[in-house]
């Protein structure tokens, strides 16, 4: 699979296998880790060198800091998170009641991880899911289906109905910050806009550069976020203008007008002749174009092979997204190269798409 398609790892191990999964958490950060953007790792309630933290941050640079994974004997949550304009890779362990539970979501190549995990899921938007255990195997959905199906547990577990949802103060604080300063709703249809998930994620990451504080502790807002919060409600309250002030109007005295006439002033002929106005230049900006340069071949060879246009009112079509994620994975399995380098289109598979 190539690197443009996001994926993501759900495993279920014992405790005891923790220096094993240390093992893979290298291994997938030393494929997704970049020069130029950076992992804070998060290790809550853990035992690092022999020295107990209730919060241990740190920032991976370099692939040789990775080897800081290795002194994390214990802990109760360790999150690692690569975020930035182009992308967004998070890794989250956590231990309870002696079982690990790793998930990851990251854009990069796919890694063998059935060798770590007790029970795995992995996923990509191409494929179906498959599930692997710590032996090799690896199941197709039937198979699973046909595992639980012969499984019968000894005692009958009783479901509890889940209750209403209780709605946290953290997730109001949130809301109403973002709602007085852009004066947009933060929650549309039930669910978070992207908008509002986007200025969470830029605001956590502005507050973590400030303060060094965590904006969240099993599942509450800390008390520096919340002030953190309130400061930039006041400061766009301190950018608008100060109200006008009234002035009340004095009336002045009443003007003694003498009984005299005034005056009479001579009469001059106006001019019949009237000056030209001067027509005011007007700026006309042509509207520019943005060139998509890395989608004008892939556009043109599409439009060719279909007859069909890729983009349509200023955006791409989605006939013409999956028709690219099929070419790419074409290009993938017969050439092996890949198709984008910092943004630009490979030669190799230019070539490519104009032999189609």
């Amino acid at each position: 699979m190539f690197e443009s398609i996001p994926k993501e790892i759900i495993g279920i191990a014992y405790a005891s296998e923790w220096n094993h999964i240390k093992q893979f958490i290298k291994a997938l950060l030393d494929i997704t880790l970049d020069s130029e953007e950076e992992y804070s790792l998060i290790a809550l309630n853990a035992i690092i060198n022999n020295k107990k933290y209730e919060e241990y941050d740190v920032q991976i640079k370099s692939k040789a800091q990775i080897k800081l994974l290795s002194s994390i004997t214990d802990f109760e949550k360790i999150s690692l998170y690569q975020y930035s304009e182009y992308k967004r890779n998070i890794i989250n362990v956590s231990k309870d009641k002696n079982v690990i539970v790793f998930t990851a979501q990251y854009m990069g190549p796919e890694i063998d991880h059935t060798n770590y995990f007790d029970f795995a899921i992995y996923l990509d938007s191409f494929d179906l899911p498959y599930f692997s255990d710590n032996k090799g195997n690896v199941f197709e959905c039937l198979e699973i289906m046909e595992i639980i199906r012969r499984f019968k547990p000894k005692v009958p577990k009783k479901v509890k109905k889940p209750g209403p949802s209780k709605k946290l103060d953290t997730f109001k604080s949130e809301v109403e910050t973002y709602e007085r300063i852009t004066k947009k709703n933060a929650i549309w249809s039930g669910t978070e806009t992207k908008a509002f998930q986007k200025w969470k994620m830029r605001v956590h990451k502005e507050f973590r550069e400030k303060t060094g504080g965590f904006p969240y502790y099993k599942g509450k807002i800390t008390k520096k976020y919340e002030l953190y919060l309130n400061s930039l409600i006041k400061k766009t309250v301190s950018k608008k203008a100060p109200p006008k002030k009234t002035v009340s109007k004095k009336v002045p005295p009443k003007k003694t007008i003498s009984k005299k006439a005034p005056p009479k002033k001579p009469k001059v002929k106006k001019s019949t002749v009237r000056k030209p106005n001067a027509k005011k230049t007007v700026d006309k900006k042509k509207p520019t174009i943005k060139k998509l340069t890395s989608l004008n071949l892939e556009a043109k060879i599409y439009k060719k092979l279909t007859g069909k246009n890729a983009i349509y009112g200023g955006r791409i079509t989605k006939g013409f997204e999956n028709w690219k994620l099929k070419m790419h994975k074409k290009f993938q399995q017969k050439v092996g190269g890949k198709p984008y380098y910092k943004g630009a289109l490979t030669q190799k598979y230019e070539i490519y798409l104009s032999s189609l």
